[in-house]
């Protein structure tokens, strides 16, 4: 079965994709802060300075970004170009997917890939 979600985007927008890295990174601060406050995570890295815009990464109506981390962990992220309500349902299938280091994902679900990504399980 083909993801709806994943198909290309017409009349995409690097605006609207910029708002919604705003929106999405203010997520990800949210959902990070919730998982290293569970007993059994721990924070080895941060995000570090802004994003950087890879217009080499853009397809498909969703637009490149770089997000550094201080352990110099790169994730590689694409957001739809299109506005953000769009993006954020979480009701139908058919929502845009964001791609976190080249894999589809619905909003909620990038938001928790990305927070997670400079936390580690306690040894």
């Amino acid at each position: 079965m083909i993801n709806p979600g994943t198909a290309p985007i017409e009349q995409a927008s690097e605006d609207l994709a910029a708002i919604a890295l705003e929106a999405f990174l203010a997520d990800v601060r949210v959902r990070a802060a919730e998982k290293a406050d569970l007993t059994i995570m721990t924070r080895v890295a941060e995000p570090s300075g802004e994003p950087v815009r890879d217009p080499a990464a853009d397809r498909d109506g969703r637009y490149g970004w770089n997000l550094h981390y201080t352990d110099n962990h790169i994730i590689r992220l694409l957001i739809p170009g299109v506005a953000l309500p769009l993006i954020r349902d979480d009701i139908t299938a058919s929502a845009p997917c964001l791609y976190v280091d080249g894999h589809a994902w619905w909003w909620a679900s990038a938001v928790g890939m990305v927070a997670g990504q400079g936390l580690r399980v306690k040894v």
